[in-house]
Formats: C-alpha cells, structure tokens, sequence
C-alpha cells in the first residue's frame, strides 16, 4: 500500500512536469505542436484524476460544486477494511434478540404499573371519600361533645338550684319547727275552722273532699246525697280504700253515725271507715267506733289536718 502510493505520487510529479514544460513552450510553437501539447496536458489531467485516490476525487467534487454554486457535496472518507478480519454479529444478534425480549417484558412492566397507578388512584379517592366521611363523623362527634358539655353545665346549675331549695326547705322546716311559727299556723287553722262550722252540709263535702286531695289521697269522689248509704266521700291511699262520712254538727255527734259508716264501707267494699266532724263525738259514739273498727276525725283532728296543709 505504502508503494503504490509512493509510485502514485511520483507520476503526480512526473506529469506535473511535463505540463510545465508544455505551458512554457506555448508562445515558441506552432499551431499544431500547440494543439498538440494542449492535448497532452489534458490527458495528463485525466490520468492525474483516473489515478487518484477516490477520497481526494470525492475532495475535488466538494471544492468544484462549492465554487460552481452547486448542490453541495458531502465529502465521506471511507475507511479501508483489512480483507483478514472477520466481523462477527452473533453477539449483536443475541443482544438484539435481548433487548427485544427485556423491552417486552418492560412494556408488560409499565403497562402493570399503570394498572397499579389507577388501582392506587382509585384507592386514593375511596380514601378521600373515607376521610370526608370521617370528617363529617368527627364534627358530629363534636357537636354532641358540646351539647354533653352543655348538659353537664345544665346538670351542675339544677344541682345547684336543688341545693338552694334543699337550704331553703330546710330553712323552712326550721321555722316550721320554731314555736311562733306554729303559734301562727295554728291561729290560721283556728281562723279557717271558724270559717267552717259557718258552711252547711254540702259545702263541708266538698271542703272534705279538698282537705283529702292536698293531704295526698288519690280518687277522691263524692257520693249520691240521697242514697249515700252513710258514706259521704270515698278516697284511696295506696292500696287502702276509705269510706268517709262527714258530719258538721254544733254539738257533738251520736253513734247513729258511727253505725252508719260501718255499714256504708260493706255496700261500697271500702277497707276503712271514717268520720270526719268539725265537732266532737259522744262517749258512746267513741266505744262503738272501737268495736267497729271505725276512726274518728273530731275538732282537734280537723285542726291539725288544717294546720298541716296551710301554706
């Protein structure tokens, strides 16, 4: 290779001068030598070209389409292959055959983790979702925390104010025991009995029938006047039944009352039988109430049951 270029470049010098030489006897020639000569140059050309290298010819085409305003020609060098070397594509096959293989399986990859994305996506909404409905939960909580807060403030103010009635009962229990104050109820009970030894019959019923009711009786009716049967206002107390017969008598009342009572509670199946007077009853009146299991309200009763509910 080194000699061919050698015997190449020796030509390009021996032909170069004899161009030279040509050029020069131009002017002292004749027309024919000339002809002749410009022949010659010509084909010295031509051999220069047909003997170089196809790099420098590509070189050549460049510079002359550059200066010709041609197309531009894109100048390749080539590079020369020793004819002994073997190029061996087997590992490039096996790599290509690799690379599609780990290409797949990275598509089936991203396409899984795309699947993974929506799935966790779609598990980030229910969350969201989760967490407004928790939100919701937690201010209902909280709003029953306040209106705890407020019943245990609302709890504390009635304790108080039970406190205060408590103090203020037993403030009046006090007094209630003092003996003025009770001087002062029994003259109201006295003021209030007067009142009644001035009612007649009906009208001391009916005052019966409200005496029973504040004293805690329950059911408390009044009978027929007719046909009373000797039970004027029936009552119950618990589970106790009572028949009362009411007397309002200036003077003091006979066991004719007493026996009629006793007899009333049979026809209306009371368990107890009583006779309620704003006077006083005989001594006879007394031992037969006794033996008939009657009780007897009299005067000094009725002022104690006054004295009792006067507020």
């Amino acid at each position: 290779m080194k000699t061919w270029n050698t015997i190449r470049r020796c030509l390009y010098i021996l032909i170069a001068i004899s161009m030279i030489t040509g050029i020069s006897e131009f002017k002292t020639s004749e027309l024919n030598t000339w002809i002749t000569q410009i022949l010659s140059i010509f084909t010295s050309l031509v051999l220069i070209y047909i003997i170089m290298p196809s790099r420098e010819k590509s070189l050549l085409k460049t510079i002359y389409f550059n200066l010709t305003g041609r197309k531009a020609f894109i100048f390749k060098v080539k590079y020369n292959q020793h004819k002994n070397i073997k190029y061996d594509d087997s590992s490039v096959k096996m790599n290509r055959e690799t690379f599609y293989q780990q290409s797949n399986n990275y598509s089936k990859k991203i396409e899984q983790m795309k699947m993974q994305k929506n799935s966790l996506e779609e598990t980030i909404d229910s969350m969201t979702a989760y967490k407004q409905k928790l939100s919701q939960q937690v201010n209902e909580i909280n709003k029953v925390y306040q209106d705890l807060n407020y019943l245990k403030n609302e709890k504390s103010n009635i304790l108080k104010e039970i406190d205060n009635l408590k103090q203020r009962q037993a403030n009046l229990k006090e007094k209630a025991s003092s003996h003025q104050y009770t001087e002062f109820l029994q003259y109201q009970a006295k003021n209030k009995l007067k009142n009644i030894d001035g009612f007649d019959g009906y009208q001391f019923e009916s005052f019966t029938c409200k005496l029973l009711s504040k004293l805690g009786f329950q059911d408390v009716k009044l009978t027929k006047g007719s046909s009373d049967y000797g039970i004027d206002v029936l009552a119950k107390n618990g589970e106790t039944t009572y028949g009362f017969q009411c007397k309002l008598y200036s003077s003091p009342v006979g066991i004719k009352a007493v026996q009629e009572v006793s007899s009333g509670v049979e026809y209306y199946k009371c368990k107890k039988a009583i006779v309620i007077s704003n006077s006083y009853f005989t001594p006879h009146a007394i031992s037969a109430s006794k033996e008939l299991n009657v009780d007897l309200w009299n005067r000094d009763k009725l002022l104690d049951l006054l004295t009792e509910i006067i507020e």
